[in-house]
């Protein structure tokens, strides 16, 4: 077997289980706080709602870096089929900046909705 395929694959696999525990462990620190009856701070905002900045950067990220490799496989390569690799993630980026541009605003107070009524006001009369 090639050691440099060997070493790739084992490379891999190793990234893959890092991801793995950090998830796991992530996951059990959510679970402690919601049996101590907090309300995890990523579960009261969900991303969409809060309009997270993280977003737009995650948006700017995977643009610029569909515009550098489709530079890159147009000047290398020439005009093909391949130029694709460098439109899917520009339009993965165009995609997350218009979420980001249609999510909502930063909401009042940690992000949470007020409460609303039985009659359809808010909890506070309005």
């Amino acid at each position: 077997m090639n050691w440099l395929f060997l070493m790739t694959v084992i490379l891999v696999l190793t990234m893959m289980t890092f991801a793995f525990v950090i998830r796991y462990f992530v996951h059990l620190e959510r679970m402690a706080l919601i049996r101590q009856g907090i309300i995890p701070p990523a579960m009261a905002t969900p991303i969409f709602r809060r309009g997270s900045f993280g977003l737009l950067i995650a948006g700017l990220v995977t643009l610029f870096s569909g515009c550098g490799l489709l530079l890159g496989l147009y000047l290398g390569l020439g005009i093909s089929f391949w130029l694709v690799g460098g439109f899917l993630p520009i339009g993965v980026g165009l995609a997350l900046i218009v979420a980001y541009m249609f999510g909502g605003h930063q909401a009042d107070d940690k992000g949470v909705p007020p409460e609303t009524s039985d009659d359809g006001g808010t909890a506070d009369g309005q």
